[in-house]
């Protein structure tokens, strides 16, 4: 009798089914089972994920087949206990055997199998079903369809395979029946064949028991992991669990760990717990799966059902659950176990069941899967996973796979596909409910309101899923979580608080239960559909009445609210992108008046719009007295209404208003923290601020009519101040703890400012920016510059973030002195030490004719950007190489510049303009460098690059140069060879060098994607190209006669303008159309110039006008791979056209306009060509573009062209531009 294990996971058992089967030897089944409780009828979306299969020709079952004689059965069984270890079926005593052919159940059973044991014993032979299993068996082994372990029970392998002892009696009796003899010999080529396979012998072990152990643990390692249907091949699931195998450290048997996987809900973490018990729970020898702990159950049935499945007995009795955990603690605290404990949302459940790592045996492994990461914190749980959301192109995946059961999207689809993807932003359960849901609609119009409707309102299982832990909060945390959701996601943590009491703690809440993120620098973010599901609740609770929410943010609803005049006491919170509103709204004076609790006000467009279409009629309107923010762009009038009062505001936004001024007189400012009327270009003069004690930031931008800013400013705590663009300002003057400074010696429009030593403490402010003529004198540094700006170390509640001491200059980040350009200055800037900005990590002193920087510049061990362009020194110090953190650093135009220090830590180096530098020796050291691009445009004296092939040469293979510049470098000399070293290059740019070829080098650079030949007047040829080149500019090579490029070229872009001596040009614009197309390039352009003395009297437009072209009718078919335009442009002598990258731009309108736009630079060229009737000629640009049928809708069937080039007046007489043909790219 033989018989395979169904997988566990193919039914679901009952426990009186699980009972039933323990006492029936059905020994290893309930130990695979995931310890599930009776299903619920939630139906979890995520469970569909589960449904991704990996195609099998042969569906395989991963429970070992049993094939020996029926009397084995007890012995073998009740052997021992490792066999409860085996996922198998035991059986009942064999019955009564008619015929000789076994039954189609085990054939099957057989065919299904992974793994077979044949347990061979002395009476083995004697059962014809036995031989025929086992005849089967080794066909199946000997394709590689399973795998076979034989067990030589009382036997010997030559018996065996021989057919000697009891196996030749049994066979004399086969033979004498010669209808038998086709049969016998296949058995007896199957004995030989498996007494040939390395196996167990019963003979060779002391302890039966023992032997049986060991037959088990080499099966189960032997197994593959079990690959339930539910979660093979989910895209990034294997990168989970390689992050996860390191957390678990499975090898380390002398220690427990507890392991957390903390993510929001419907994010995954369920799936990723029950792959690694799938992959790993077989090295156990008891395990459990407790699925769902926070649905419903009571911790004492939890703790019981936790036991029952490790050990096997339905009969644990519990009286209490203080006893459930000492009974855990007693029968466990031995055992090397593996358990699961999903979803627990209760700090008492895991109390209850995994308090503390000592409850269990050494080498045991708890997973715990929450939302709540305060939950792990409470049990000591130190290794959390942080599940994230996955990014575009996972998430596209994972849509394509699930919509129309995986089939690849029809035409038309591809685009609905991408912004389906994107609606979910990387939550799984998310993407699975939206695949579902629109997998049953067929029109492409149908997906496009179903689309639109799930950009609005959350889908309903998806807010089903993220509404259990909105429920989960407490009172005062659904307020903040609410507060959030509707108003200030993406705010910072400073700011939130200022309008929230006490919300730090709140938010950490939050934080910790998934429902909002806060970055290393203090923002506070919320996933988009837990936004959609808070604003959900908002509308629930009002019963979708908008007169009535709590707060209110679409654009209709509150279009409804304010022009029916029908809001209430119970709105909080108005917030209206004024740029959605389609219509003008006139506002009665009385709008606001019911809205007793309003407190906050927020009409916000794009940035620079003056223009509103929110009217109002008078100044005579009245708002809240509770009112805390008023955010108002584009305020209407020129003064705030007489009865306003401020005194409860915190933040009083203005931007690009009509203000001439913001009231009268005086006012009681206690709460105000932010002022920001930036662009308000009418405001004369700001009022008394002197009450305004709490103010933190004043931002003064483009206020051009501004000619004065109270006294009072300078006994404020400013943190943040920015009068940039302040043109009619005629003096400043902001003392901060010294003496006060004299404007006279300075003159009208001098802004000085004077910030305290180190000796001094700067005590608020922590950001500022101001541009003009500024006399500036900080520690250690003083002189006059056009810009300067600084920014501190933000500080945040934030546990991660690490708190500064902003004393003096020491909590600055950021420094940042200019003047634009450069100029000799009798009074040079002066330099004199860093040592009192050691938090700095970007320093930029640019055109301040700085003569010499001091040593200590070694102490800013933060600093990652350093620019000291456009000054005057001639060496640097040597100290520089002390700033590990240094990434980037820039001396473009140090034109005094003889030598550099060593530099070896330094990823990116800018020397463009030092046209005294010679060498390049010693900057890179004698160890590992790190340098990745590399710019030393303009560097007249440069004469070789041996600087860093110094040290390629003394340590090949260690150059990771990606970009190299070298334009204008005329003096250097051997390229080829130096370019040789530099393998990794994916940037070159060789502009205005003399070679009349290029260095043969370069076809050697695999990695190449991007060359620079501009200007290059005396080359005549381009061939041996790499193959890897994609971006080609060779603009302005006048010699230039002939290109090979080799079939295998794929170029993206091509720019052969000016390149007047280039020969068939026909068929370079035949063989870049017949390139093999890739899906990679979203655009291609290819520009050839010819000069001509045509006639342009045929161009249909000029550049002035856009014009739109009509694609030609054809159906879509496989082949269909883009459309092109061939443009044409035509400028005379001696303006030039240069098209580099970024000079071109596309986007779709609507759903059938597709508007490509030409931007090209446009300069004049000092040389004049004339024919001899001094006509000057015309330059003929052909630019063809090119466009995959990818990234537009099908139903895109007009194209439309238009030209942005700035020229001088009469511009028509210039250039001119026209389309000379479109048509469809087919392969």
């Amino acid at each position: 009798m033989s018989r395979s294990c169904q997988s566990a996971r193919e039914s679901r058992f009952d426990y009186s089914t699980i009972v039933h089967l323990k006492r029936g030897f059905i020994a290893g089944a309930p130990r695979q089972l995931l310890c599930q409780k009776p299903p619920c009828d939630q139906i979890d979306p995520t469970r569909k994920l589960r449904g991704i299969l990996r195609g099998n020709k042969r569906m395989q079952n991963i429970f070992p087949f049993f094939s020996f004689h029926g009397f084995l059965v007890i012995i073998f069984c009740n052997s021992s206990q490792a066999l409860r270890c085996l996922p198998q079926f035991s059986r009942d005593d064999r019955k009564l055997e008619i015929g000789d052919t076994i039954a189609d159940g085990l054939v099957k059973a057989i065919q299904t199998s992974w793994f077979a044991v044949v347990i061979l014993s002395e009476n083995y032979a004697t059962s014809t079903w036995c031989l025929e299993e086992l005849r089967l068996i080794m066909q199946l082994h000997s394709e590689e369809q399973i795998k076979v372990l034989p067990i030589f029970y009382g036997v010997k392998p030559s018996d065996v395979r021989y057919q000697e002892g009891s196996f030749a009696t049994a066979f004399q009796r086969y033979e004498a029946d010669p209808e038998m003899e086709e049969k016998v010999s296949k058995w007896r080529r199957a004995l030989t064949q498996v007494a040939n396979l390395s196996g167990k012998h019963s003979r060779n072990c002391v302890d039966e028991a023992d032997m049986i152990a060991e037959v088990v643990g080499g099966i189960s390692s032997r197994l593959p992991r079990m690959k339930s249907t539910d979660l093979i091949n989910l895209v990034g699931m294997e990168a989970h669990m390689m992050k996860m195998t390191l957390l678990l450290n499975i090898g380390c048997e002398d220690e427990v760990h507890m392991i957390g996987i903390w993510g929001m809900g419907g994010i995954g973490k369920s799936t990723i717990a029950k792959c690694l018990y799938d992959r790993f729970s077989r090295q156990f020898p008891a395990h459990c799966f407790l699925e769902n702990v926070s649905k419903g159950y009571d911790i004492k049935h939890l703790q019981k059902e936790l036991l029952s499945h490790i050990l096997y007995d339905e009969d644990v009795e519990l009286w209490s659950m203080e006893a459930g955990s000492q009974e855990i603690k007693e029968r466990l605290g031995h055992q090397k176990v593996f358990v699961v404990l999903d979803n627990v949302d209760k700090v008492e459940q895991l109390h209850g069941l995994a308090k503390d790592p000592s409850w269990f045996g050494p080498g045991s492994r708890i997973i715990i899967t929450t939302r709540d990461k305060g939950l792990l914190n409470s049990c000591g749980v130190n290794n959390i996973y942080e599940v994230k959301c996955l990014d575009d192109k996972d998430a596209l995946q994972v849509f394509k796979k699930l919509a129309f059961g995986g089939r690849p999207p029809s035409d038309g689809f591809e685009q609905l596909f991408i912004r389906a993807s994107r609606l979910a932003h990387g939550l799984p359960s998310a993407l699975v409910a939206f695949a579902s849901h629109l997998s049953a609609i067929v029109a492409i119009d149908e997906w496009e309101d179903e689309l639109a409707l799930l950009e609005t309102f959350p889908q309903k299982n998806v807010q089903e899923i993220l509404r259990a832990s909105y429920d989960g909060l407490d009172q005062y945390d659904k307020t903040v979580f609410l507060h959030v959701a509707c108003f200030f996601n993406g705010g910072h943590l400073r700011y939130i608080r200022a309008f929230l009491k006490n919300c730090d703690a709140r938010i950490n809440h939050l934080a910790a239960k998934c429902l909002v993120n806060i970055s290393i620098d203090g923002c506070i973010s919320m996933h988009i559909l837990l936004v959609q599901t808070g604003r959900e609740i908002v509308r629930q609770e009002s019963d979708w009445r908008p007169s009535k929410q709590r707060f209110l943010w679409d654009p209709t609803e509150i279009h409804y609210v304010l022009d029916s005049n029908t809001g209430t006491r119970r709105v909080e919170g108005l917030s209206l992108h004024l740029c959605e509103m389609a219509d003008t709204l006139l506002l009665r004076n009385s709008v606001f008046g019911p809205m007793h609790n309003l407190t906050f006000l927020k009409f916000f467009q794009h940035l620079g719009g003056n223009v509103s279409n929110l009217q109002l009629i008078s100044d005579d309107y009245v708002l809240s007295r509770n009112l805390k923010l008023l955010h108002w762009d584009a305020y209407p009038l020129t003064i705030l209404p007489p009865i306003f009062r401020p005194h409860t505001i915190i933040e009083l936004s203005l931007r690009y208003s009509k203000l001439n001024s913001l009231w009268d007189g005086t006012k009681l400012l206690p709460n105000l923290r932010i002022l920001d009327v930036t662009g308000s270009r009418n405001l004369r003069e700001l009022p008394e601020l002197s009450t305004a004690v709490n103010l933190e930031e004043l931002i003064l931008e483009s206020c051009t009519s501004l000619v004065q800013i109270p006294e009072s400013i300078n006994r404020l705590y400013l943190r943040k101040l920015n009068m940039m663009y302040c043109d009619g300002l005629e003096g400043v003057i902001l003392v901060n703890d010294l003496q006060e400074a004299s404007l006279s010696r300075w003159g009208l429009k001098r802004i000085i400012l004077n910030l305290p030593h180190s000796g001094a403490t700067l005590s608020s402010l922590t950001d500022l920016a101001i541009q003009g003529k500024i006399f500036i004198k900080l520690s250690g540094l003083s002189g006059t510059g056009d810009h300067l700006s600084f920014s501190s170390v933000q500080k945040t509640a934030h546990q991660s973030v690490t708190h500064l001491l902003n004393s003096g200059f020491f909590g600055l980040k950021s420094l940042d002195i200019k003047r634009f350009s450069y100029r000799l200055d009798p009074v040079n800037f002066s330099c004199l030490s860093f040592a009192d900005f050691p938090c700095l990590t970007e320093l930029k002193l640019i055109n301040l004719n700085i003569e010499d920087i001091p040593e200590d510049i070694c102490q800013l061990q933060l600093l990652e950007t350093l620019d000291l362009g456009g000054n005057d020194f001639v060496y640097l110090p040597t100290s520089m190489g002390q700033l590990a953190m240094l990434k980037y650093l820039s001396l473009s135009n140090c034109r005094r510049l003889k030598a550099l220090p060593q530099l070896s830590q330094v990823e990116r180096l800018v020397l463009s303009g030092c046209v005294k530098l010679g060498s390049l020796m010693g900057i890179l050291g004698a160890g590992r460098y790190n340098l990745l691009d590399f710019c030393v445009e303009k560097c007249k004296s440069l004469g070789s690059l041996m600087g860093i092939l110094s040290v390629e040469k003394s340590a090949p293979g260690r150059n990771e140069l990606l970009e190299l510049s070298l334009e204008n470098c005329k003096s250097l000399v051997s390229l080829s060879e130096e370019l040789s070293h530099f393998t990794k290059l994916t940037y070159l740019d060789l502009s205005s060098l003399e070679f009349r070829r290029i260095p043969t080098s370069i076809r050697e650079l695999s990695f190449m994607r991007t060359l620079y030949l501009n200007n290059c007047n005396k080359i005549f040829s381009l061939t041996d190209l790499p193959e890897s080149l994609k971006y080609l500019y060779a603009h302005g090579c006048e010699s230039l006669e002939r290109v090979n490029f080799s079939s295998n070229h794929s170029f993206n872009h091509l720019d052969f303008s000016h390149c007047i001596s280039l020969e068939c040009i026909s068929d370079l614009v035949r063989d870049f159309m017949n390139e093999e197309y890739s899906q990679e390039a979203p655009f291609r352009l290819v520009c050839i110039t010819k000069y001509s003395i045509a006639s342009t009297n045929n161009m249909r437009t000029s550049w002035r006008e856009p014009m739109r072209i009509k694609l030609p009718k054809i159906k879509a078919a496989p082949k269909l791979v883009g459309f092109f335009v061939q443009i044409m442009v035509v400028c005379e002598k001696p303006f030039h056209l240069q098209f580099p990258a970024f000079s071109y731009n596309w986007d779709c309108e609507g759903s059938r306009l597709y508007r490509i736009n030409l931007k090209p630079n446009l300069y004049q060229s000092s040389e004049m060509m004339e024919d001899n009737n001094n006509r000057p000629y015309k330059w003929h640009h052909l630019v063809i573009v090119q466009i995959p049928t990818g990234i537009i809708s099908a139903e895109i069937d007009e194209v439309q062209f238009e030209s942005h080039i700035q020229v001088p007046e009469p511009g028509d007489e210039i250039i001119l531009c026209g389309v000379e043909h479109v048509g469809f790219v087919l392969k």
